[in-house]
């Protein structure tokens, strides 16, 4: 899933920035004014759900666009209700690095050279721990503190730029792995916030989930129905990729494989993760051309 939170945030702002007019405009100037200004807000809450093009993430932030080598730094984090053991770190390290070699086939087979580094058992400045002091949990709102903790983490734990020189690395990512039950995310940077960018991997997630996430980080978006476009384009990649990754990342019978990734990777999030620079689809759908940078 993209990072919703950042997308609330500015909706948020946006609605604010209107009420405190609407109370303005509407006090001095009456009715007649209320309603046009009414109309004014409900012309941006259509702007707003209008989806497509949504996010400026396209090779900006610390991640960049999915060639050469990158790294990927894994941070485990132990909470109140849970904390990592060797054995469950090692087994999140197999689904990573199923996910990085699936991604890694997936470039090579659009003509893209691409390699993640993140095995932190040969590269041990690639991983480190932390712990937080608050539950995580769906019956808690955690998730603002661990955002914040995240934001004090990725300028105190993790060298951005002195990991890219040293490995000579064109782009990085914080992955933040928490041993608790939940649905994973990326924050990814929008043009403004978070040009650090990272993921939150929840416990028991499969390897298509770790793949799917890294992606976003690299400029792939949702292509799912009600995410980031509209139901004319989700219904296209349904028919045309059904098992494109950022469409699902089931099988073709709706199943979570353990183990093993049965997804593709579509000429679509190919154009999105800079793999190739032209797909008929944005022709198409211009919404899902990439802004130039």
């Amino acid at each position: 899933m993209i990072y919703e939170r950042m997308k609330k945030k500015r909706w948020n702002d946006f609605v604010k920035a209107k009420a405190k007019t609407f109370c303005s405009v509407a006090l001095s100037q009456g009715i007649a004014v209320w309603l046009a200004v009414a109309v004014l807000v409900s012309m941006g809450l259509q702007a707003e759900e209008e989806l497509g093009n949504p996010r400026s993430s396209y090779g900006l932030g610390s991640a960049g666009y999915l060639k050469g080598d990158n790294l990927l730094y894994s941070l485990f984090v132990d909470t109140p209700e849970s904390s990592w053991t060797k054995e469950e770190k090692e087994k999140a390290l197999t689904e990573l690095l199923l996910a990085t070699d699936y991604i890694e086939e997936q470039a090579s087979a659009y003509h893209c050279e691409t390699r993640l580094i993140c095995d932190w058992e040969e590269n041990a400045d690639l991983c480190s721990d932390a712990v937080v002091d608050f539950a995580i949990n769906d019956e808690e709102d955690f998730t603002d503190r661990l955002d914040e903790e995240i934001a004090r983490w990725v300028e105190e734990k993790v060298d951005f730029e002195g990991l890219k020189e040293s490995y000579r690395a064109k782009g990085i990512a914080l992955l933040v792995f928490v041993n608790n039950p939940g649905t994973s995310y990326a924050i990814v940077f929008d043009g403004t916030d978070n040009p650090k960018e990272s993921l939150i991997l929840f416990g028991q997630e499969p390897p298509s989930v770790f793949a799917h996430e890294i992606l976003h980080l690299f400029g792939a978006h949702d292509l799912y129905r009600d995410a980031e476009y509209t139901q004319e384009v989700t219904a296209y990649v349904g028919a045309a990729y059904p098992l494109e990754i950022m469409y699902t990342v089931a099988d073709e019978n709706g199943v979570l494989r353990k183990g093993k990734i049965v997804n593709l990777v579509s000429p679509i999030t190919a154009y999105h993760l800079g793999w190739i620079d032209y797909t008929e689809e944005i022709d198409l759908f211009p919404q899902l051309k990439r802004e130039q940078k």
